[in-house]
């Protein structure tokens, strides 16, 4: 049902109409038949939002659809939206909370300019995070898929999904992070840490020989001599998580695919440096209903072609290093590897002060390759590979 979100005056409060039940329902409608006389169901949606007083029309179809409806002339009606719980505002509360001690700006409900895509939190650094939580199932037409579509085609960077039940991180769909149960009072503590359980992994590469004992995605018996990538689970806390979004310290893999994750930079790239056209790496690539043809070497015609590829770049996903891009680019980059760098010798307060030295890096370049693609009108995503390969090609230290 749509508009299912209303505010009852007869001190029952805000309530999601598809929830009640039949018998109250059935009141509800007769109590409220000249609705605009009693004033009895007022739309949450335009009252929350705008401090706007609609009172509702209230009836049933004839297949038992319940229907709660503006009058005529006035606001559009409003899709399906879920009541807040107060678990679920408690996490909003915190994402804010972290998002701005970090620096960053934090809008809760923000609404995109099509005035219908809105984030339960939008982080907005040199990347505009749109933060979800989600306690129960997804309705039909609004799953997580839809909206995510929808944000990004609003032009916001990533969608952070994030949920504490399994059930719904299986059946999401698309790439969500899921964490511990906690209640109220632990999401208000600012010590108790959420742990993040699945959606963020670490990339891991191997050698393809026998010796490496790893299963050769191209079937080699022997191993092909490649490198691959594949992926297991990693730790992080949401509070972390937060603070390093908006930054472009982690970014989404396949964000609307069931299979996708979030990572760092660093192994970001990593594994579209091993991903195919379709990004994703040669062990992850579905299999083929017909197989082909085997050489006497073990592997296929097709294969045997790639593996004497001159252009080396059959298995990447990434732009030639010959792709243009500003050299203030590059230079941005590269300061921020040599920052990167420097982390690995450090501890304690060195540490600490070196990881917000590297932050500052990685935020100048993240929010300088935003500023050239929409001058140029080029896709972000390609130019800030470019930048990354060329600056790589060149080394931290050159």
């Amino acid at each position: 049902m749509h508009n299912n979100l209303i505010y009852l005056t007869d001190g029952r409060g805000k309530v999601d109409a598809s929830l009640l039940s039949g018998t109250v329902w059935e009141q509800l409608v007769a109590d409220n038949r000249d609705s605009v006389r009693r004033r009895l169901v007022k739309c949450a949606w335009c009252w929350d939002e705008d401090r706007v007083t609609h009172w509702m029309r209230t009836y049933s179809l004839s297949n038992g659809t319940r229907v709660v409806a503006h009058q005529p002339g006035e606001a559009a009606d409003h899709p399906y939206r879920a009541l807040e719980s107060d678990e679920h505002k408690a996490y909003c509360d915190r994402v804010e909370r972290v998002g701005v001690r970090e620096g960053f700006e934090a809008q809760r409900e923000a609404r995109a300019g099509d005035g219908l895509t809105r984030s339960d939190v939008l982080l907005v650094g040199s990347r505009q995070i749109s933060y979800e939580m989600q306690h129960s199932p997804f309705k039909p037409g609004y799953g997580a898929r839809e909206r995510t579509r929808r944000t990004l085609a609003a032009q916001r960077d990533a969608v952070a999904w994030h949920t504490d039940s399994p059930l719904i991180a299986d059946r999401a769909r698309v790439s969500m992070l899921r964490s511990n149960q906690a209640r109220r009072p632990q999401i208000e503590n600012p010590r108790y840490a959420i742990r993040i359980l699945g959606g963020y992994r670490k990339v891991i590469t191997w050698d393809c020989t026998v010796r490496e004992g790893h299963r050769c995605p191209r079937r080699r018996f022997a191993g092909c001599g490649a490198v691959h990538a594949r992926t297991e689970p990693s730790g992080i806390t949401l509070d972390d998580f937060i603070s390093q979004a908006p930054a472009g310290l982690i970014l989404p893999v396949q964000p609307l695919e069931r299979l996708g994750f979030w990572t760092t930079i660093r192994e970001f790239q990593i594994w579209m440096d091993h991903a195919d056209e379709a990004g994703q790496p040669a062990d992850r690539r579905p299999a083929l209903g017909r197989q082909t043809q085997p050489e006497a070497e073990g592997h296929s015609r097709r294969t045997a072609a790639e593996d004497h590829d001159p252009t080396g770049l059959r298995h990447t996903g990434s732009l030639p290093v010959a792709a243009e891009v500003p050299d203030e680019l590059v230079a941005l980059q590269r300061t921020a590897l040599q920052e990167h760098a420097q982390l690995a010798a450090l501890d304690g307060n060195a540490h600490t002060a070196q990881w917000k030295s590297w932050r500052t890096a990685a935020e100048e370049f993240q929010a300088a390759v935003t500023a050239y693609a929409a001058s140029t009108g080029g896709s972000r995503y390609e130019v800030e590979q470019a930048a990354k390969q060329a600056a790589r090609h060149l080394g931290p230290h050159s």
